[in-house]
């Protein structure tokens, strides 16, 4: 009996490999960024669950995020005496945060999707933000 549950149970695994192949699109995508008086940052994200945080602390400081999938999250922190963020965001969440404390601030967010949530706050002497939420 032991021996034909065995059997039974490496075919599940084995249809189950096969049935979700090696072609298919990475389910989860997690990224951390930390950048001290770094190159600008650019994250390009494509899986089902997409979520990214961006710390950067320097002269300028820049950051560029695209995020493609069902679920989305951003979080930016940003430190510099220039501070730039580019969010753009598709899929049925997203939610995006961007914080930028210097000089100047300059942030653009734009959100595809049925449940969108995006919020920028700005602390510098010249600031300007863009915010566009849109739902299909």
């Amino acid at each position: 009996m032991n021996k034909h549950l065995l059997v039974v149970a490496a075919a599940v695994l084995v249809s189950c490999f096969t049935a979700n192949g090696p072609a298919r699109a990475q389910g989860v995508d997690i990224k951390t960024i930390v950048s001290v008086n770094g190159p600008p940052v650019i994250v390009n994200q494509g899986s089902s669950l997409n979520m990214v945080g961006v710390f950067q602390i320097g002269g300028t400081t820049s950051a560029t995020v695209t995020q493609n999938g069902s679920n989305n999250a951003t979080g930016i922190l940003q430190f510099g005496g220039t501070n730039s963020a580019l969010v753009g965001q598709a899929g049925v969440n997203s939610f995006a945060f961007v914080g930028q404390t210097g000089q100047s601030a300059t942030s653009v967010l734009s959100q595809f999707g049925s449940m969108n949530t995006g919020a920028i706050a700005q602390f510098g002497a010249f600031n300007s933000s863009t915010v566009i939420q849109t739902s299909p």
